[in-house]
């Protein structure tokens, strides 16, 4: 072998483990970079929500008046909503005759996973008060500025396109 041979061969071997670190270099920027995305994403949403209007825009209809907060972390979402003008009764809901329950309405709770995409936000129910919903992913859109977030997804119980808008409480 030659000289010449052995240094072209050792020449390749530094070039290719040169491209290799730096491809390896790349691909680690971005997955951290990525991650950092998605984690400036999720602190937009980071913070309990008070919802201000409710539309059914299917419908063209603004809902009536509720006290409903929802409770973003980087990757969960808590809801709890109970209608505005409701009865005080001096119960719990499972000693409620129909009627009482019935006047209750409407309530809500529910505990999901999400994730985002620019965007699209993808939620999973975790637990809700009807297990129905239990596991069921709804796809939406999410818009957050500071003081200010709109949710708008299908609704689950009928299907028609909702949108939420929300302000910032903390």
């Amino acid at each position: 072998m030659s000289s010449a041979g052995l240094t072209s061969g050792k020449a390749r071997y530094l070039i290719a483990a040169l491209f290799a670190t730096s491809a390896a270099c790349l691909a680690w920027a971005f997955v951290l970079e990525y991650r950092e995305s998605g984690e400036a994403e999720a602190a937009r949403l980071r913070g309990l929500w008070e919802v201000t209007s409710v539309r059914n825009l299917t419908k063209g209809e603004l809902q009536p008046p509720r006290r409903e907060f929802h409770l973003f972390s980087d990757t969960h979402q808590m809801v709890i909503l109970a209608g505005e003008n409701r009865p005080k009764l001096p119960k719990s809901l499972s000693d409620m005759t129909p009627e009482e329950f019935q006047s209750q309405q409407p309530i809500g709770a529910g505990f999901y996973s999400y994730q985002l995409e620019g965007e699209k936000i993808v939620r999973t129910n975790i637990v809700a008060l009807s297990a129905h919903y239990e596991g069921l992913s709804f796809i939406g859109e999410v818009e957050a500025a500071a003081d200010t977030l709109v949710l708008r997804d299908r609704h689950s119980a009928d299907g028609d396109l909702r949108e939420w808008t929300m302000r910032r409480v903390d």
